[in-house]
């Protein structure tokens, strides 16, 4: 066997990248314009660094990763890896959730429709100040779950 090249690792290990010029356009007249203006073009290591930020910069901030949190999820899912949504999905309804194959993750939003049937007055309780009936919050958090599960497997099978 011929040596074509030999690397020293540490060579290797401290090399550095180069990337072309980092050129970000703001728009907007007022402050706050020009800064959802950034963020709505930002990456997400600069998305998730916003998210601590307070009034619409830091609303946005959080949207904008949930939505490129959410894509990376169904590409996970689409390549047979359903730990992402799995821990998606026991986060918000605090309960222990597996996901075995493909006919699981396909069905999966089903199981939560049924958990929707089967709650007490369809999820709906009477507040008590005014009378009227309003969503439980396990009916939210369950209508949270099916539309997460809906949006990653319509994503997964656009991909």
């Amino acid at each position: 066997m011929e040596t074509i090249a030999q690397f020293d690792l540490a060579e290797v290990n401290n090399a550095v990248a180069e990337f072309g010029p980092a050129q970000v356009i703001v728009t907007g007249k007022t402050v706050t314009e020009k800064k959802l203006s950034v963020i709505s073009q930002a990456s997400t290591a600069a998305l998730a660094f916003m998210c601590n930020q307070k009034g619409k910069t830091g609303k946005m901030a959080r949207e904008q990763t949930s939505q490129a949190g959410e894509a990376m999820i169904a590409k996970h899912a689409r390549g047979g890896n359903y730990k992402p949504l799995a821990d998606a999905i026991a986060a918000i309804t605090g309960a222990s959730l597996t996901i075995r194959n493909r006919a699981e993750f396909e069905t999966l939003a089903g199981r939560f429709e049924d958990a929707l049937r089967d709650l007490k007055n369809d999820g709906f309780i009477v507040c008590k100040k005014t009378g009227m009936e309003k969503p439980s919050a396990k009916r939210n958090t369950l209508l949270q779950v099916i539309a997460l599960i809906t949006e990653v497997q319509a994503v997964a099978a656009a991909m």
